[in-house]
């Protein structure tokens, strides 16, 4: 190709919104003969051990439980001998994958990821389009010997975590949580204020503030945004007024940031309570569409841009970190799900324009559901050989390993 041609594909890439990753790693590859994908493969990894349920109110059932292993994956395998993983997809989602992905080239993942969403029958959390597209990325930069994180343009791979919650509980109880994994190392956390009274979730505020001291950094998520709150334990819907309220009660415990106060689309609203408080107002995990996302940033409804890795994929994801930028707001990838939660980290280690929590700029964030000792995130990822761990000055760092740089172990997996 001449460089005339390559340089115009290239450009014509970008116009379009595109980020020319293939293109330009094709280049890279030199005289690498091309790989090909030979199959896409369900796997089960076997149960290693249980970790136990979620407490529940009393003469309630017992709450979800959770365990090291006992969830499914999903293998990209190749004629090269390497393998792109991501989670289990469903039965449909996994027969659509292999007859629009056997025998083409993984570096073609951005050609190859828009007919990936209606795997499952349309764009959605369920479909596995999300899912396959991470581990097409595995693959990419398995073939170029590169970290996902390094070959999206991330600095060192350097994360700061916070431990994000699933339960509410009691207001001691959070406050007791959170002074349990700053002693663990972590230097963050995020609550859910689920509780039926304001006067409850500003408690939890405040009990954790005379726990743990000024320094350790408390985030929040309403989950105010769907039908219904996610989480199930949620209190009652909030209005305006609420939303209002708890903010500025926030802004006296230095809250870093107050998550989906108000119902997803009423961009109008999370635009005046984000004008009126000090506590950064985030949200869109669930929003799916880059015009949702041009919205809430032309109406300036959110100081902080969340968006689901594991939902929309990674190459809609970095397009709506730059449309961000370009509006001068900070993105943090949500929490991913399986192995999407690596891919979460590369993107977020990748981003100009993500939270940094420490001082002097340090980070950026990485969201991680831990909640010890049942929702233990260093206990679930035993079933990898060379998982992060978080290190005394509360960070982690993925690994230098290309492509997502995890490995399962291989004696875990079984046929699911």
């Amino acid at each position: 190709m001449q460089r005339r041609t390559f340089l115009g594909q290239a450009m014509a890439l970008m116009a379009a919104g595109a980020t020319p990753f293939p293109l330009f790693a094709a280049a890279a590859a030199g005289n690498r003969g091309k790989v090909k994908i030979t199959d896409v493969q369900a796997k089960r990894v076997k149960v290693v051990r249980e970790l136990g349920a979620l407490p529940s109110p009393p003469g309630s059932p017992p709450g979800r439980a959770y365990r090291v292993g006992g969830e499914n994956v999903t293998l990209i395998t190749t004629d090269a001998g390497l393998t792109g993983l991501a989670r289990g997809v469903s039965p449909q989602a996994l027969a659509s994958a292999k007859q629009r992905l056997i025998g083409a080239d993984p570096l073609d993942v951005q050609l190859l990821a828009p007919g990936l969403y209606a795997l499952g029958g349309g764009f959605n959390p369920i479909s596995g389009g999300a899912d396959i597209e991470i581990a097409l990325w595995d693959l990419a930069g398995q073939i170029l010997g590169m970290p996902l994180w390094r070959l999206w343009g991330g600095r060192d791979g350097k994360l700061m975590p916070y431990a994000s919650q699933w339960t509410t509980g009691r207001p001691a109880e959070r406050a007791e949580m959170a002074q349990r994994v700053r002693e663990a190392g972590w230097r963050a956390i995020k609550f859910r204020s689920h509780f039926q009274t304001m006067e409850d979730d500003v408690a939890v505020m405040e009990q954790t503030r005379k726990l743990v001291g000024k320094d350790f950094i408390i985030t929040t998520d309403a989950n105010q945004a769907g039908e219904s709150p996610d989480g199930g334990n949620s209190g009652r819907r909030w209005d305006y007024a609420r939303a209002l309220e708890t903010a500025l009660e926030f802004d006296r415990y230095n809250v870093y940031w107050l998550e989906e106060p108000l119902s997803r689309w009423n961009f109008d609203e999370l635009a005046q309570l984000s004008h009126s408080v000090k506590v950064r107002i985030a949200g869109g995990e669930a929003n799916r569409a880059l015009h949702d996302f041009r919205v809430m940033l032309e109406k300036d409804s959110f100081d902080i841009i969340q968006f689901e890795v594991c939902q929309i994929g990674p190459s809609l994801a970095r397009q709506i970190a730059t449309l961000a930028s370009a509006y001068h707001k900070n993105c943090v990838p949500h929490a991913g799900f399986g192995p999407g939660v690596f891919a979460a980290g590369h993107v977020s280690a990748s981003l100009q324009n993500g939270v940094f929590f420490g001082p002097g700029g340090t980070g950026p964030t990485w969201e991680l559901i831990h909640e010890p000792p049942v929702i233990d995130i260093q206990a679930q990822w035993e079933i990898y050989e060379n998982a992060p761990r978080i290190d005394k000055q509360g960070f982690m760092q993925l690994p230098d390993a290309p492509g997502l740089g995890v490995i399962l172990r291989k004696d875990l997996l079984e046929d699911a």
